[in-house]
């Protein structure tokens, strides 16, 4: 009595899908009304999630003079040469925002950043002075850049980032720990060759403040060297890139949102300009 009971609950069960298809199948408006929903769902995503984010995001909250916002005079059409004008004037204001910011940093005595993004270079420098040029090998960044607009974007530029906190596979200074010998015939049977290279493959992160975030990674790291730490620095990252998407869902207007810039360069470069950083470092950025 117990298995037919139970065989008649699946009958039913499967009874109710079946018939539910069925009435589906037959409906033709409730077809059409599932399928735009279907199409809709996206379109609202990307519009709730990215769209609008992106179009009033400012990466550094500012107060905006009234006299010089035009946008509630609309849109201007404005001519090829017009548009090549203020062009040029718009590289020039930034032009001399990045060398006042250099300056700036130059009456310094510590090492600073620079990230210079139309040639492709990272430099490490001291009172002005190119210490270390690195060449970048892949070069992505933020589409946020491009959609924010002039106004907002060179207050943004205009002085040096200060580095707030970072994420590496590796560690900042490299400690090699050594048994002190008990006497002079235990030292010279030591070993004095140095220690072999870590191995392990350089990513690393980059928080400054103002929401600007620099991801850096060697070029074709090696799989057979993915260590609990490159694993652990990947959780990390997916971690930190699926909680600002649900930022993002949940609200759309916030301006917190990071400015992204990934750089491929090579591995001893890699490593070489983590460890030479310094803890809190400064960081120009020249678009």
């Amino acid at each position: 009595m117990g298995n037919s009971g139970v065989k008649q609950g699946k009958r039913g069960f499967f009874g109710g899908i079946g018939a539910f298809f069925r009435w589906f199948l037959r409906n033709r408006r409730i077809q059409v009304i599932f399928i735009i929903l279907l199409l809709f769902l996206p379109v609202f995503l990307l519009v709730y999630g990215i769209v609008i984010p992106v179009k009033n995001y400012k990466p550094a909250p500012m107060a905006v003079n009234e006299s010089t916002d035009t946008s509630k005079y609309g849109s201007v059409s404005l001519n090829d040469q017009q548009l090549s004008d203020i062009q040029k004037i718009i590289q020039k204001e930034n032009e001399k925002a990045f060398q006042m910011t250099r300056l700036s940093l130059a009456e310094k005595d510590s090492i600073y950043m620079v990230l210079n993004i139309p040639d492709s270079l990272l430099l490490l420098e001291i009172k002005g002075v190119t210490v270390k040029k690195v060449r970048i090998l892949d070069l992505e960044i933020s589409n946020s850049f491009s959609l924010i607009s002039h106004e907002n974007l060179l207050p943004w530029i205009s002085k040096p980032f200060i580095l707030e906190r970072d994420l590496s596979t590796i560690p900042k200074s490299p400690i090699v720990v050594k048994q002190a010998p008990k006497d002079t015939i235990e030292a010279a049977k030591q070993s004095s060759k140095p220690a072999p290279p870590d191995s392990t493959n350089v990513f690393f992160t980059l928080y400054f403040d103002r929401n600007l975030v620099l991801e850096v990674e060697q070029a074709d790291p090696l799989e057979k060297f993915t260590t609990e730490k490159v694993v652990t620095y990947h959780k990390i990252k997916r971690k930190e890139s699926t909680r600002s998407v649900f930022q993002l869902l949940g609200n759309p207007q916030q301006k917190d949102q990071p400015m992204l810039v990934k750089m491929v360069i090579s591995e001893s470069e890699a490593r070489a300009i983590y460890r030479a950083v310094p803890v809190k470092t400064n960081l120009i950025l020249k678009l």
